[in-house]
């Protein structure tokens, strides 16, 4: 027995070493294919061109990846936990629990949910992957003129260019309306200073001629002339000019969004590109497939859930036996001649890999 714990032991240090030696190149791998995958997901729906079969690279990368990060995962969580009972138990009392029901039953459930846990993850990638190419050979067959129209259908129902301008416009009309209020009141109460006893015209012009006069100038004295409205001209033009442009603006554009939404002809080449492809190549999202390749409504979150419990839940307290989740791979979907031909290509291939 003596021999049996220090082959053990022997064992998890070696393997916690070598653990350590690649943890950091594989974490740093996965993180780097993660984000390429994601930027290829992007891709698929970003670019017009070639972003699907840019896409098949990443994901393949990014696959290879994350099996490789779950498999040192679970490596290290059985030597992380061996070391933690055995600072808690003796060896003796581990392996009795390895006998129990429970334990039995755990460790001979724990590495088939792990693999069908890894081959539905790397049939959703290979899914998606599959689906990028479809999208990208849609998108490179679709015309330029097409895409282009799509392209700028958002911007001629906003024509924020014309809004802008308009309000500018308008802001500016309510600036140069203030000044003139300003100068009309500047006027009437220069056409009674006389009465009043202030500061009159002829005062002004006689401080302006004084050599030490830094306040007042020629404009200011014109716009206390008794009688004067020369002043208000300067203020009235610019008003007007600007005031118009607003409206013209606002009226140009109010035109061309009646245009723009009476233009019927990027709605119609959408539905004619979803009577093609039974999708539209150009209004997809990121990671969009077009059904899943699998015929089980409760499949989504299968894989993790069993990745869950074999890496983290299981361990030092296993479910019981009847709370283990059955393993086994869902049904694939048959292939159907409406769907791309690579689809296809994949369920053949799911319907004949065990």
């Amino acid at each position: 027995m003596a021999k049996n714990v220090r082959d053990i032991r022997n064992s998890l240090h070696n393997s916690e070493r070598h653990l350590q030696d690649i943890k950091g190149s594989v974490a740093q791998s996965a993180q780097s294919n993660a984000a390429t995958s994601q930027a290829a997901r992007s891709a698929a729906s970003g670019a017009w061109v070639g972003a699907g079969f840019q896409a098949a690279t990443a994901f393949q990368a990014a696959r290879a990846a994350r099996a490789a990060e779950e498999q040192l995962a679970l490596q290290r969580v059985m030597a992380d936990r061996q070391n933690d009972l055995a600072e808690q138990i003796t060896w003796n009392e581990f392996a009795r629990w390895r006998q129990t029901p429970e334990g039995v039953a755990f460790l001979a459930w724990r590495e088939p949910a792990f693999a069908v846990a890894q081959t539905i993850r790397d049939r959703d990638s290979r899914w998606l992957q599959g689906w990028a190419r479809v999208i990208g050979q849609a998108q490179a067959e679709v015309p330029s003129d097409e895409k282009a129209r799509v392209m700028q259908r958002p911007a001629r129902l906003r024509q924020t260019g014309l809004k802008v301008a308009s309000i500018v416009s308008f802001a500016l009309a309510g600036l140069f309306l203030l000044m003139l209020l300003l100068q009309v009141m500047a006027l009437g109460v220069s056409n009674s200073a006389p009465a009043t006893g202030g500061f009159t015209y002829e005062q002004c012009l006689a401080t302006l001629d004084d050599p030490d006069n830094v306040l007042l100038s020629e404009a200011d004295c014109a716009a206390i002339k008794p009688g004067g409205t020369g002043s208000v001209i300067p203020q009235v033009v610019p008003l007007v000019l600007t005031l118009g442009l607003g409206i013209a603006f606002a009226v140009v554009r109010a035109k061309r969004l009646r245009t723009a939404r009476a233009d019927l002809t990027v709605e119609n080449e959408a539905r004619a590109r979803v009577e093609r492809w039974r999708f539209d190549p150009l209004a997809v999202e990121p990671g969009y497939t077009g059904f899943t390749w699998h015929e089980s409504p409760n499949a989504t979150g299968y894989a993790d859930r069993l990745m869950q419990i074999a890496l983290f839940d299981g361990h030092g307290r296993p479910p019981a036996q009847s709370d283990l989740p059955a393993v086994e791979l869902p049904t694939t979907r048959a292939p159907h001649e409406t769907n791309p031909a690579d689809v296809n290509q994949l369920l053949a291939q799911f319907a004949n890999e065990r």
